[in-house]
């Protein structure tokens, strides 16, 4: 039938919509939270209808909140897109800084109210082979080449590369679509409960959904990955660079050992953990034929948590914490 033929849905209906998909959301984000990757599916189909303009019909969210003008800021620290023009910028082919609510981000970056709206179609999600993806566009890809949407034949290079790339055992894609979930719910939720109060509107009763405060490692494995023409190899020269950090304030000065749990992007995969004696540990794999080493006291510094990084070049591999020069070994190439 035409669009033109259809019949309006009333707001009643659409309310009704809106609570059907957040709870579809909700199942799916405690389904992925507990380990099962295949809700990731989903997930990215639940949050297309919600948040994603697509066949020129903008987000049911979106679409009640103009209705009801009502607004969908959230609390949250947003570092903002990557500034091209900054020479640290130059030649960066891996950029992911998720978005955290108040409280839970860097306290250098501080947390204000945002438009959720804003943040899906404007801010980017990542920055993966130096290209940036907002949001939306992430979304958009999963839910129709990967996702419940639609199976395509062929996927996107930046996807494979994505969901091989992994972050304190989560893959990078799973998180980005973890973090955008639980802002929807939480902005999808206020909607429902202003149109009770506002309208006529009854909810339904249906099952509580738990979800899990600790995700389940939840990544996929290189074995089962069966696209052609994955594998990338690493460049002779190169420097990555992340931070850890945790809930315990005290985390790296105390007598206690913890571990961050898997990085791995590509060939690469590196380990980190502090330990009892206030050392930090780095363990790489897939930069040489070996597995590289580094353990050495956590340098003093004001920031929160730990910035470890490293940077190689023809055999070289040198490695920092905190911006502090710490260790130098030289390796043999992998062949």
């Amino acid at each position: 039938m035409a669009r033109k033929n259809r019949i309006p849905k009333t707001l009643e209906r659409k309310l009704s919509d809106l609570e059907d998909h957040l709870y579809f959301l909700k199942e799916s984000l405690a389904k992925l939270l507990k380990g099962d990757i295949a809700y990731l599916k989903t997930l990215a189909v639940e949050l297309r209808v919600l948040v994603c303009k697509a066949s020129g019909t903008e987000g049911l969210l979106w679409r009640i909140i103009d209705e009801l003008h009502l607004h969908d800021t959230v609390h949250i620290h947003l570092a903002g897109n990557l500034n091209r023009d900054h020479p640290l910028a130059k030649g960066i082919q891996f950029l992911f800084i998720p978005v955290l609510r108040a409280g839970q981000g860097d306290p250098r970056l501080s947390p204000a109210h945002y438009s959720l709206k804003s943040i899906i179609k404007e801010c980017e999600a990542l920055v993966i082979s130096g290209d940036g993806y907002t949001h939306e566009n992430l979304i958009r890809a999963v839910a129709e080449q990967i996702g419940s949407a639609h199976e395509d034949e062929g996927v996107a290079p930046h996807l494979i590369e994505l969901s091989g790339t992994v972050i304190s055992d989560q893959a990078a894609l799973n998180s980005i679509l973890i973090s955008v979930a639980d802002l929807v719910l939480e902005v999808g939720e206020r909607i429902l409960n202003e149109a009770e109060q506002r309208l006529t509107f009854k909810r339904k009763s249906r099952p509580v959904i738990d979800i899990p405060n600790h995700p389940v490692a939840s990544y996929i494995d290189s074995h089962e990955t069966d696209f052609e023409g994955t594998t990338k190899s690493l460049p002779p020269e190169g420097t990555l660079m992340f931070l850890v950090n945790h809930p315990h304030k005290d985390w790296k000065s105390n007598e206690h050992g913890y571990r961050f749990g898997l990085l791995k992007q590509g060939s690469l995969s590196v380990r980190t953990a502090k330990h009892p004696d206030k050392t930090m540990e780095v363990v790489v794999d897939g930069l040489a034929k070996n597995t590289l080493v580094m353990r050495k006291p956590i340098p003093e510094s004001e920031q929160p948590g730990v910035m470890v990084g490293f940077t190689w070049n023809n055999g070289e591999v040198v490695f920092y914490l905190n911006g502090v020069r710490l260790d130098t070994a030289k390796y043999e190439v992998r062949g």
